[in-house]
C-alpha cells in the first residue's frame, strides 16, 4: 500500500511542481511573515496556479487563532498543520484536513481529532508503532526513516529547501527520499 507523503516548507515552484509531479498528496507553506520560509499571497497563488492533484496546507507557529484565521481565510488552504503548541486549537480552527505536528508523544493524550500525527524528529520504534495503531501516523522529518518493513505508518513528512536562486533548489535528499518510497512501492 502507498504510503502518505507529506512535504512542508515549500518556498519555491520548482520544488511544489516537483513535489506534486512525484504524486506528494500534500505539501504545506509557512503563513508566518516572520519565519525565513514565509511564502507571500501574491507568490503563494502563483505557485497554486501550476499545481494539480496535491492537497495544500499552511502552517503558521503562534498562538494567536485570530492571525490563523485570518491567514487560512486569505490563502483558501485545504488544511491546516498545527504544531503542538497549538492543540488547543484544533477544536476551533474550521479547517478541511487537520494535522498535529508532534514532539513528545510521551506527554500527549489520546483522541485527537485530526487526520494526521506528524511525529518529528523520532526514529521509528515501539511508540510509533503503538501510535500508528490509534492514529495515521507520518513519521517526520528524517529522510534515514524511509524503510518497507514499517507497515503500521501510514507515510512520511519531509521538509523543503530554500531556492538557492531562481530556478536553483538544492533539494536533493528530498528527491532522493521521494524516489526510494517510489522504488519502494
Amino acid at each position: 500500500m502507498p504510503k502518505t507523503i507529506l512535504v512542508k516548507n515549500i518556498t519555491s515552484l520548482s520544488e511544489a511542481r516537483y513535489c506534486s509531479g512525484m504524486m506528494v498528496d500534500f505539501i504545506s507553506f509557512d503563513l508566518n511573515p516572520e519565519s525565513p520560509d514565509f511564502v507571500d499571497l501574491k507568490e503563494f497563488e502563483e505557485i497554486k496556479n501550476w499545481l494539480s492533484g496535491v492537497k495544500i496546507l499552511g502552517s503558521f507557529n503562534t498562538n494567536d487563532i485570530f492571525k490563523i484565521i485570518e491567514a487560512l481565510n486569505h490563502y483558501k488552504l485545504d488544511g491546516f498543520i498545527f504544531d503542538e503548541n497549538q492543540k488547543s486549537m484544533l477544536e476551533d480552527l474550521d479547517s478541511t484536513i487537520k494535522i498535529l505536528e508532534i514532539e513528545n508523544v510521551e506527554n500527549f493524550e489520546s483522541n485527537l481529532n485530526v487526520n494526521f500525527i506528524i511525529l518529528k524528529n523520532i526514529k521509528i520504534n515501539e511508540i510509533v508503532q503503538q501510535w500508528s495503531k490509534e492514529y495515521h501516523t507520518l513519521v517526520g522529518y528524517e529522510f534515514d526513516n524511509i524503510d518497507n518493513k514499517n507497515q503500521e505508518i501510514a507515510g512520511y513528512a519531509f521538509k523543503g529547501s530554500k531556492e538557492v536562486r531562481p530556478g536553483i533548489n538544492n533539494y536533493d535528499g528530498l528527491m532522493e527520499a521521494l524516489e526510494k518510497l517510489e522504488d519502494l512501492n
